[in-house]
């Protein structure tokens, strides 16, 4: 398992998880969303920083290949929201630990408690905040529910249901280029416990192997004992652009 008290940046979008309007909004007005916009400042400010950790906006403000993408097709194409997810993962360290528990069901204030026991130097304030935002993200866009990462039930206390999903070639390829990226080396071992794409959709690790077998690419290599990144250059990996040439 990760070592999660080396992980900095629990919370960071103001308590708010990202919704599916709000991107929506971004993208029909991107120069002037933050001043004509229904939102909040606090809001505005949760959305900004969203753009960052969900690949719609580099770190110099410009649009990414998959906020393009985004424009272009709706902020209802449930393949890009696959590549947004992983982003996420991958982005904000909440999303990442939460990934790691596996399929099951919890009660938002179990899955404090449990970020806290993993997190023992974490505030109580800091823990409910980083769940509250990834709370609100799987229950404001498709990826809670039409993903199947964490359906919230509107119950008291709410609940949240991970079943998972087999995702689309695009998005493995991402994923294992954000894993390559995190790690900082091109060789990945099968027994290392990383965030491998099974663990970010949670489908079966059966599934990926299946899938990586047959596709005709010249990213990477796999062997019994792992996968071998080829394509070295971070930047093509960064944001999805090499995975949207797969969608």
């Amino acid at each position: 398992m990760p070592d999660w008290n080396r992980e900095t940046g629990w919370t960071r979008h103001n308590i708010f998880g990202l919704r599916q309007e709000w991107l929506g909004l971004y993208l029909s007005d991107r120069v002037g969303w933050r001043r004509h916009s229904f939102l909040g400042n606090r809001q505005v400010d949760s959305l900004a920083a969203w753009l960052k950790t969900a690949g719609i906006e580099d770190s110099s403000g410009c649009l990414t290949r998959l906020g393009e993408q985004f424009a272009a097709r709706g902020v209802d194409c449930l393949a890009l929201w696959e590549l947004l997810w992983v982003n996420v993962v991958f982005s904000f360290p909440t999303a990442r630990w939460y990934v790691h528990l596996g399929l099951g069901e919890w009660t938002t204030a179990e899955l404090k408690a449990l970020l806290l026991q993993a997190v023992p130097r974490l505030a109580e304030r800091t823990a409910t905040n980083a769940v509250m935002e990834l709370a609100g993200l799987l229950e404001r866009t498709p990826v809670g529910s039409e993903l199947k990462q964490g359906q919230v039930i509107a119950k008291r206390p709410r609940s949240i249901v991970r079943s998972g999903k087999e995702p689309n070639d695009a998005a493995l390829i991402h994923a294992i280029g954000r894993l390559y990226l995190q790690q900082g080396q091109n060789r990945l071992p099968w027994e290392a416990d990383l965030t491998w794409p099974w663990v970010v959709f949670g489908c079966s690790r059966q599934f990926v192997f299946n899938r990586l077998t047959v596709l005709e690419q010249e990213f990477f290599e796999i062997d019994e004992q792992g996968l071998t990144v080829c394509l070295t250059g971070k930047e093509e990996w960064q944001c999805g652009d090499i995975a949207i040439s797969w969608l």
